[in-house]
């Protein structure tokens, strides 16, 4: 099995300890298990490299397709995650990768709860699964852009950076098209909101500390928005923008000067925050995102207040702009 194709260097050790200690143990059933995984996994990436290069030319019937082709069918026709104008060789990739992640959980499942060791294992996996879920958001930041009827100016490029990720989605090594967005999104999950007044100083002055200046930038700039400044407060206290909404107002009823996390829980009648506490597991990290994503899409089509783009989105479309990608 030719595993040095499909993971990096570290990840490969990391399913080799695991290996070595099923055998160890006797856990002839979880080894094959594991096993099986490994082998199906390696059957797609097979599949997907059959599948020629989203960069080469060709010509069916007469007509030429190659990346400007596909950069503006993209551009041009990608409405609501209409996945038939995705080039087959994504969808693969897009597979391939929630695979490498699902294996990435099932080495940390397979080791006991009880032990360093078996901690440090789990740990080791988080990071790793983290990279590759950071790589499928990414993805869907972008395809978001590009399914955006209202604004055009940077479908081009992203339609550009999202043929870049696919072509390389089979490769181990990390290719980060977007290292501002994904510190961006490492920082915030590292950061356990601090409500205070909603005014969001604490957690700007928390995201400024570890950015860098095209993120400080676009964060100066997101605060003259009401609609960018909205998604990022979002983004920042893991409520959407309607339970935002209630809290404030619970506030100046109450005429309290601030709120803590029991005030937020009190107010909404409900424990809602998402990404409270650095030990969450990683795909906490895209169900707030998708959280917001789709409380942002109801926005638009019933025309109600609050953003109707995410942070992520108003972000990445800066990045583009400024051809920092």
């Amino acid at each position: 099995m030719n595993q040095q194709s499909i993971w990096t260097d570290e990840e490969e050790a990391l399913i080799g300890t695991v290996l070595e200690r099923l055998v160890s143990e006797d856990r002839a059933d979880d080894c094959q298990v594991m096993r099986k995984n490994l082998a199906a996994l390696e059957c797609q990436f097979d599949a997907l490299s059959l599948y020629p290069c989203i960069a080469e030319c060709s010509r069916i019937s007469g007509s030429e397709r190659n990346i400007d082709t596909l950069v503006a069918a993209l551009g041009n026709k990608y409405p609501d995650e209409d996945v038939f104008v995705v080039p087959t060789k994504a969808l693969l990739g897009r597979c391939f990768e929630v695979s490498r992640i699902n294996l990435l959980y099932m080495v940390g499942h397979l080791v006991p709860p009880s032990d360093a060791a078996s901690a440090a294992i789990r740990d080791e996996a988080f990071r790793y699964i983290m990279k590759h879920m950071l790589d499928v958001m990414t993805e869907d930041v972008l395809l978001q852009i590009l399914g955006d009827p209202m604004q055009n100016d940077a479908k081009g490029p992203a339609a550009n950076v999202l043929a870049q990720i696919w072509e390389k989605r089979a490769s181990a090594q990390r290719h980060a098209f977007s290292p501002e967005l994904n510190n961006m999104w490492l920082i915030r999950r590292n950061v356990i909101p601090v409500f205070g007044t909603l005014a969001g100083t604490h957690e700007y002055i928390s995201l400024y500390q570890d950015v860098d200046g095209v993120c400080r930038d676009y964060i100066m700039r997101a605060t003259q928005y009401d609609e960018e400044a909205a998604a990022l407060e979002e983004f920042l206290f893991g409520l959407p923008f309607e339970e935002l909404e209630i809290v404030k107002s619970g506030l100046l009823r109450s005429k309290k000067p601030c709120a803590n996390r029991e005030d937020i829980v009190r107010i909404l009648g409900k424990d809602s925050i998402y990404l409270s506490s650095k030990a969450e597991d990683p795909l906490e990290i895209y169900r707030f995102f998708n959280y917001r994503r789709k409380c942002a899409m109801s926005r638009r089509y019933t025309q109600s207040n609050g953003p109707v783009c995410t942070f992520e989105e108003n972000f990445m479309r800066y990045l583009l702009l400024k051809n920092a990608l």
